[in-house]
Formats: structure tokens, sequence, C-alpha cells
């Protein structure tokens, strides 16, 4: 008898993404090309107002929350059929899901650090 275990405990590939803090894009993400890198160029996010900021990043986030449930409901699926989590492996039907994830959130460190800097910035003036 094979009794599946139900618990999510074990880390899964948005957790890693999640925990992933030192902002490396590898070389291989960069050959699937993400949607966020057609819409605003980074040349642009630098010259952009505080509120320009605030819309791009409330935009970002609901693209990210919209991809990260798509990849949760992909991995829940894949616990469900074969009894244990994703492995890198077995991403490749999602990759270009998951690079965009990656890129959305690299995204969102920069804008957090551009607002941030703008606010900085205007409150020394």
């Amino acid at each position: 008898m094979v009794t599946l275990k139900t618990d999510f405990s074990a880390r899964c590939f948005l957790d890693q993404f999640e925990d992933d803090a030192d902002g490396f894009i590898s070389p291989m993400d960069d050959k699937i090309p993400s949607k966020c890198s057609q819409d605003t160029g980074l040349s642009n996010l630098h010259a952009a107002s505080i509120p320009e900021l605030l819309e791009h990043l409330q935009e970002m986030r609901e693209e990210k929350k919209r991809i990260r449930k798509k990849l949760r409901d992909f991995e829940d699926n894949f616990f469900r059929q074969n009894g244990r989590n994703v492995q890198k492996e077995d991403r490749t039907p999602m990759a270009e899901e998951y690079s965009e994830y990656k890129h959305i959130k690299a995204k969102l460190r920069l804008l957090e650090v551009l607002i941030s800097k703008r606010d900085t910035d205007s409150k020394s003036m």
C-alpha cells in the first residue's frame, strides 16, 4: 500500500524563487523572452516620476500574483498526479512562466529601490 502525503511542507520551486533575493538572472533565463521586458524599458523607469513608478509597481505586483497562481496550480496538480514535488526537469512545460516570474521579481526589486531613492531624495530637498 502506498500512502501519499498531502502535506506541502517540502520546498517547491516557487518558494525557492521567493527566497532568491540576490537578483541573479542566469544566461539561460535570457533565452526565453519575457513579457515584462517588452513593456517598460529600464531606462524609462529611471526617468519616471514617483506616481509612474508606483503605477508600474502595482501592475508588476498584479502580474506576479497572476503568474504565481498559475505556477502554484501547476505544482499542486503535478504533486497530485505524481505524489512528489516538482523538480527542475519537471518545469519544462512552464519554463516561460518560471522565467517571466523571475524577471518580474527582479523588476519589482528595481522599482522598490527607485521609489525609495526618489522618496529619500525628495525629503532631503
